[in-house]
């Protein structure tokens, strides 16, 4: 007869068998795994904390980046457009001189020195060089001419009388023009200005040859003004008006057609030659260009720059 110590130990209990220090090592176990879990979870939240950290900081850097930019940008738009209002006054005063320029650009320091410290900033600007030029100011008719003009900004034409009436085809015998005659590349570039329809017509053309209409606009019978330089008509974009392909060449600038209609233009050159004309075109040395060095520094900026000011310069 089997006796009653069976498989359960003999003593009819059922319990765990196993020796006593292997209970206690799965037990340190499944301790371990708890803790390594804890540990775990918690690095992962420690790390979205400081990832996030990271991210805030980065964000509010770059914005204060690109706040301590634009006002350096600023700082630059002030001192360009300051210094470019300076040059064309003096110019139209008859004052200009490389020393008027200078002193003006030491007076426009002060102004922005003071403007800026307000705003914890340090704003510098000191001229460095001009260039000489000569501003031409008056009427025009077919006798006037710029010539050996190595560079023109603030090119403008307004006729005081009608403007000749016509079209493409006859505009080069006809209208009234602006003639870009390129001394070393050859041929002429021209611009064309006439009344068509109505409308008060710029068109452009080279050599000659029949022009191609750049843009119109509804004639009042005032007189018009067209700025070359700046492509404008009006005041109104006409893309195209300056010929792109001017570069770097010389040209001598003449003027077709205009005996009738009273223009009279404005205009500053960089020129070896002192332009003339057999007409009451006022022509005097003036200033055609500055450059300026340009230092503003915040506790969070350091900017430098030197820049080239010549105000109403094409951008071809």
């Amino acid at each position: 007869m089997i006796g009653g110590d069976g498989a359960d130990g003999g003593d009819g209990s059922g319990g765990d068998r196993r020796p006593a220090d292997r209970r206690f090592r799965d037990a340190d176990r499944g301790q371990l795994l708890l803790i390594s879990g804890l540990v775990v979870a918690v690095s992962l939240v420690a790390l979205v904390v400081l990832l996030n950290a990271s991210i805030y900081s980065e964000n509010v850097a770059t914005r204060g980046v690109e706040a301590a930019d634009g006002e350096a940008l600023e700082v630059r738009a002030a001192a360009v457009e300051e210094t470019g209002a300076l040059i064309d006054a003096t110019n139209r005063n008859g004052t200009a001189t490389g020393a008027e320029i200078e002193a003006g650009v030491d007076e426009l320091n002060r102004n922005l020195s003071g403007r800026y410290a307000s705003r914890g900033g340090i704003a510098v600007v000191e001229p460095v060089d001009t260039t000489p030029g000569w501003y031409l100011s008056g009427p025009v008719n077919d006798s006037t001419t710029a010539p050996d003009v190595d560079r023109i900004r603030a090119f403008s034409l307004t006729n005081e009388s009608a403007l000749p009436s016509t079209d493409a085809a006859n505009a080069s015998s006809e209208a009234f023009a602006a003639v870009f005659n390129r001394s070393a590349a050859g041929g002429t570039r021209e611009v064309y200005l006439y009344e068509n329809g109505g409308d008060v017509v710029v068109a452009g053309g080279e050599n000659g040859s029949t022009p191609t209409e750049l843009c119109r606009s509804a004639a009042t019978g005032d007189p018009v003004t067209l700025d070359l330089t700046g492509d404008r008509l009006d005041g109104e974009p006409c893309p195209g008006v300056w010929p792109a392909d001017l570069g770097d060449d010389e040209y001598d600038i003449e003027f077709e057609n205009a005996d009738g209609v009273g223009a009279a233009a404005t205009a500053t050159v960089e020129s070896a030659t002192e332009p003339a004309s057999d007409t009451a075109l006022t022509v005097r040395e003036a200033v055609y260009d500055a450059t300026i060095d340009l230092r503003y520094r915040t506790a969070d900026l350091r900017f430098e720059t030197t820049v080239r000011v010549a105000p109403g310069e094409p951008d071809a």
